[in-house]
């Protein structure tokens, strides 16, 4: 059966519409078991103390940081101290759960915040107020509130801040108070024009060391100084906008695996079959990594000299990763060949399509002060648009690090990596899709696969909401037993890889992470002992340090990696003008799981309960991508893609609020569909948009707070109309008759499993005759701090998305692809009303 091009929705199929939710939550809940004269009293004296705690000392000081404390299970109303008027500052708020001597589940919050004499003098106007005065509402209402009653009565104590109040990593990480260390500081940036310029006047009389790499994110600049926690406590903690201390990234080690015997008659035969049609490409893959040494014979002539470069001059741009096979080099193979036993098993033709790149990130081998990591990717990705200025391209990523326990929520590492993918809201064609791989599992760990898989987390960054996170899986098992008797693979064919992290120790509120997985090769057990028999792994270009030795394994979650941006270049290639958001969404909507994934048991993910359909998105993602599915549509397999862009929020009421949804009304093979009848068929429909990262604790982290908006889809039911469809999407759609006519069914991973993250993909399979009425789908908004932080006046911005929707039906003769052609070729679209 032919392939055909995917098919375009455009502007005709879409229309815009207000959106509106039912209501708000209901806020934060004020205690009312306490004595309102005795807590205000109690708190003025608190307060009053520790202003004095924190000045004691020092010279005259025009400000103060103080810690609240709530009550236990009682949220702090921070709102209350953080307004557009500089007076008050929320520098973080922190959320501690701890269980109690019963069993009993608790949460403290606490919050640092700055204040100036102004402010000092305003709490304590709040306190007066909260012990003197009601609310005009609450006494209208019959019901009488004391005014600032769900700040005041929720604080338990104050506290004068120290150094360590701001540090938010575990407690036993704090540095020794004399340890000259590396510290990442966070500094609230509102009006701030030279960061280094500004801590120099406070850290350099203290002989403290400032980095020279920041990043800018919308609240916070971050980066590096040197010194000890006490010269901090007597310098940084006195700046006005310190916001947040953590420890600086280590980078994790590679592992590249055994050498090949030489096997250069496989090289020379693979080298004359090479086909570069790389010129008039624009497509490139940039390697983030260790550098690449192009002198291999099989890189040569694919890797000219002006497109490596690196961030670490002294180190030059050849490949420094480890031994004699390197990091980057056998990187480099992949991410233009593939895996080269496939290519040496081949006598076919092999055709390069894209440009290859490599932008040297690190060197192991040379020691150096830690790096501010989320700067210096952004630096080699900006090195890279300066290599090839007209070129789009795909950025790999596989240099992790496991050294902090993040939990799934944002780095400053990660959000460099958002950051950048996201682009601007003034250029979104800034917008870089970006492949990171999940980091891999040590030595130790490996032999208690999967147990150790599911304790071990996703390395820093690929927790990022807007990149690709590729994982790991196997397909090869085969172990020659003469060689290796009484041998058994680890992983089954088909599994999850030896070598993944999972996401399973994260919140669920984070994104489901791996996106996807590719081939990381397996591993070996033999009478409780770890084997790796070159036959279980990758097989890629070694750097040749050692004469002639061209060939390495390779695999694991960079093997992966390498191979996914390979698959993405390929897809950008056949299909230029796309979006990076769409290029993601093909890649996820392309990818399947195995058998062994979901167990052979079950026929589809859907058979499982919910918790285990998380924990399959949080070990493989959405399975194993596919070229040709990404690429290629056919007579009984429709692709249809939507690019769009929506405004999620307004201006009104005096406050941010929800603005619109988009309806498309999809061009639907309404007659095939009719006539396959009661033959099953699969939808699938995956939305993709990039988030803008406002990283900090400014609010304890939620993803709320760090994602500047979120999007979901519906889908029309089958019994539904579409005045129906629309109120159920929307509150302001409904009119006084509105009677709810169905509700959406039969997915199979459902809004649970799939409303995670910035990539939303799921499943429904049914009748092609239920099917048939099902062509509108709604896009709207839901909240972020493009809403909550209405001072940073975000909410006029509009956001970019992607839908990618298939329709797969048997092969049995009947074509839902060509009507659909035809209808997009003539449509005239028809005005909705309600």
């Amino acid at each position: 059966m032919p392939d055909f091009d995917h098919l375009f929705v455009d502007k005709r199929f879409l229309s815009v519409h207000p959106y509106t939710t039912g209501g708000g939550g209901a806020g934060v809940l004020a205690r009312s078991d306490i004595n309102r004269q005795q807590h205000g009293n109690s708190i003025r004296v608190r307060f009053n103390e520790a202003l004095q705690d924190f000045w004691e000392g020092r010279d005259e000081q025009d400000f103060v940081y103080l810690e609240f404390t709530s009550a236990i299970d009682f949220e702090l109303d921070v709102d209350k101290f953080d307004s557009a008027r500089k007076s008050f500052r929320v520098a973080y708020v922190k959320k501690t759960p701890f269980t109690d001597s019963d069993g009993n589940q608790h949460i403290v919050y606490k919050s640092a915040i700055y204040l100036d004499q102004k402010a000092i003098a305003g709490f304590l106007n709040m306190i007066e107020d909260y012990l003197t005065k009601y609310t005009w509402q609450s006494e209208l209402a019959g019901n009488p509130k004391p005014q600032y009653n769900t700040l005041v009565s929720n604080i338990e104590d104050i506290q004068a801040a120290t150094l360590r109040s701001f540090w938010q990593e575990g407690e036993d990480d704090f540095p020794p108070i004399d340890q000259e260390v590396w510290w990442e500081v966070w500094l609230d940036n509102g009006g701030l024009e030279n960061v280094i310029d500004y801590l120099t006047v406070a850290l350099e009389p203290y002989d403290i060391q400032i980095g020279i790499q920041w990043l800018h994110f919308p609240e916070h600049s971050v980066g590096l100084v040197k010194g000890t926690a006490e010269q901090l406590s007597v310098s940084l903690l006195y700046t006005n906008r310190l916001a947040e201390l953590r420890k600086p990234r280590e980078t994790a080690e590679f592992f590249t695996g055994l050498e090949r015997a030489d096997q250069n008659d496989w090289v020379d035969d693979l080298r004359q079959r090479v086909d570069n049609l790389t010129e008039g490409s624009t497509i490139s893959v940039c390697l983030l990594d260790t550098g690449v040494n192009r002198g291999h014979p099989l890189l040569a002539d694919l890797v000219p000299e002006h497109n490596l470069d690196t961030i670490i001059p002294e180190a030059g741009r050849n490949d420094s990763g480890n031994g004699t096979t390197g990091h980057g080099t056998p990187m480099a193979g992949l991410m233009l060949y593939g895996d080269l036993t496939d290519a040496f098993d081949s006598q076919d033709r092999i055709r390069v399509y894209h440009h290859f790149e490599s932008v040297k990130l690190i060197s192991p081998g040379n020691a150096h002060n830690p790096q501010n990591y989320g700067y210096v990717t952004q630096e080699a990705m900006d090195r890279a648009e300066i290599i090839n200025f007209d070129h789009k391209r795909v950025y790999c990523l596989a240099v992790t690090s496991d050294t902090v326990e993040h939990g799934g929520g944002p780095t400053s590492w990660s959000a460099a990596v958002d950051q950048h993918a996201f682009g601007s809201v003034e250029l979104p064609n800034d917008a870089r899709l970006t492949m990171v791989s999940s980091g891999n599992l040590t030595a130790e760990q490996l032999q208690n696969y999967p147990q150790s898989n599911r304790e071990t987390s996703i390395h820093e960054p690929a927790q990022a909401f807007n990149a690709i996170t590729v994982g790991s899986y196997t397909q090869k098992d085969r172990i020659d037993l003469d060689q290796y008797p009484g041998t058994s693979p680890l992983a089954q064919r088909g599994a999850m890889a030896p070598s993944n992290s999972t996401a399973i120790g994260w919140d669920n509120k984070w994104p489901r992470k791996p996106d996807i997985v590719m081939e990381g090769g397996n591993y070996a057990e033999q009478h409780g002992a770890l084997l790796e028999p070159d036959s279980l792994f990758l097989l890629s270009t070694a750097k040749g340090s050692v004469l002639n030795r061209w060939i390495t394994t390779f695999g694991d979650t960079s093997g992966a990696t390498a191979l996914a941006s390979r698959l993405a270049a390929r897809l950008y290639y056949r299909y230029p003008e796309l979006r990076p958001e769409t290029l993601r969404a093909l890649i996820v909507h392309s990818a399947e799981w195995t058998p062994q994934m979901i167990g052979i048991a079950h026929a589809k993910i859907g058979d499982l309960p919910p918790a285990e359909r998380i924990e399959i998105l949080k070990q493989v993602g959405y399975g194993v991508p596919n070229l040709n599915r990404a690429s290629n549509s056919a007579e009984n397999a429709l692709t249809l893609i939507a690019e769009s862009q929506l405004k999620p929020f307004k201006w009104g009421d005096s406050r941010v609020k929800t603005d619109e949804f988009h309806l498309y009304q999809l061009p639907w093979p309404t007659d095939a569909l009719w006539e396959l009848g009661a033959t099953t068929v699969r939808l699938k429909i995956t939305l993709s948009y990039f988030i803008e990262p406002n990283p900090g604790n400014k609010r304890y982290v939620e993803p709320n707070n760090y994602a500047s908006h979120g999007l979901r889809f519906k889908m029309i039911s089958p019994t539904e109309s579409p005045d129906a469809f629309m109120g159920r999407v929307s509150e302001a759609m409904k009119d006084n008759e509105y009677v709810a006519e169905g509700k959406e069914t039969g997915w199979q991973l459902g809004a649970q499993c799939r409303d995670k993250g910035s990539v939303h993909k799921d499943i429904w399979e049914g009748t092609a005759a239920d099917l048939a009425m099902r062509n509108a789908i709604a896009i709207h908004p839901v909240g972020g701090w493009w809403k909550t932080r209405k001072k940073l006046k975000r909410y006029e911005n509009t956001v970019r998305y992607s839908l990618v929707v298939s329709i797969e039906a048997p092969d049995v003769g009947v074509d839902i692809y060509n009507p659909v052609a035809q209808l997009i070729e003539t449509f005239v679209p028809v005005e909705i009303t309600t």
